[in-house]
């Protein structure tokens, strides 16, 4: 079996074209506990996790498969309201109707039974499946580089969740990139910010960006859970997307 490492992504070759994709976040000091440095319930805080392993596993067009969670906290309390964020995500993947199949939400994990903890803590695992995952699309002088929500970390994250403001990209608006022929490349933005992302664009397809509305985005600042994406798309198709998708979509640059 061949391992190989894709941006965020592990791959595993199966056989002939089919691939297993590995994708994998934690969080930590951030719910109710005592020692939480960002207060919030921890339903949220599982949702926001297992969310960015889905748009990860999405966004390179793998279907996901089985949902592992890691709880450092105890099932009966913290770890049953993380267990319902991460529910809800599934729940929410489901709806947007991706695949004909749906991604079960009995999910497996451990939780810590044994000793007493004063911090949140969380990891997850999503495995996924994919065939021929290096068919892509031609990338050309002249595509575009748009950026689709803002970066978000922290506080602003549940601002936006809680004042509805519809600035961090979602299963629906994945969906419409993931279909849009236009779209060549997708690229999700967390924690390692814009910048990092856009050069991953640019090793991978061996181009040079020419920035061109930089100043209205914080290049450098982290994208919390996956709050935003980066797509490289045709110049002609990106105002019938906006008409498409709620979040806003930002010009970053063009292909040279």
């Amino acid at each position: 079996m061949q391992i190989s490492k894709y941006r965020d992504l592990t791959l595993m070759h199966i056989d002939g074209s089919r691939y297993f994709t590995i994708a994998c976040d934690s969080c930590g000091g951030i719910g109710m506990s005592e020692l939480d440095f960002i207060k919030v319930d921890e339903e949220i805080v599982g949702y926001l996790t297992a969310k960015l392993c889905l748009v990860e596993t999405l966004a390179f067009r793998a279907k996901p498969t089985v949902l592992i969670n890691t709880l450092c906290v105890e099932m009966n309390g913290r770890g049953k309201r993380i267990i319902n964020g991460i529910e809800k995500a599934i729940k929410e993947y489901n709806e947007a109707n991706f695949y004909e199949d749906n991604l079960e939400i009995n999910i497996t994990g451990s939780t810590e039974e044994n000793i007493p903890t004063k911090q949140t803590g969380l990891g997850i695992t999503l495995m996924g499946e994919i065939y021929n995952p290096f068919n892509r699309k031609e990338v050309i002088s002249g595509d575009r580089v748009i950026l689709i929500g803002y970066p978000k970390v922290g506080n602003e994250v549940l601002e936006d969740l809680n004042e509805n403001k519809n600035e961090i990209i979602n299963f629906n608006s994945l969906k419409q990139l993931t279909n849009c022929e236009e779209v060549s490349d997708l690229l999700p933005t967390g924690s390692k910010g814009v910048q990092y992302e856009l050069n991953q664009l640019m090793e991978t397809h061996t181009i040079d960006i020419k920035l061109v509305n930089q100043s209205s985005i914080p290049l450098h600042k982290s994208a919390g859970p996956a709050t935003c994406a980066l797509a490289i798309i045709k110049k002609d198709a990106i105002e019938g997307l906006k008409r498409e998708i709620l979040q806003p979509i930002t010009l970053l640059g063009e292909i040279v």
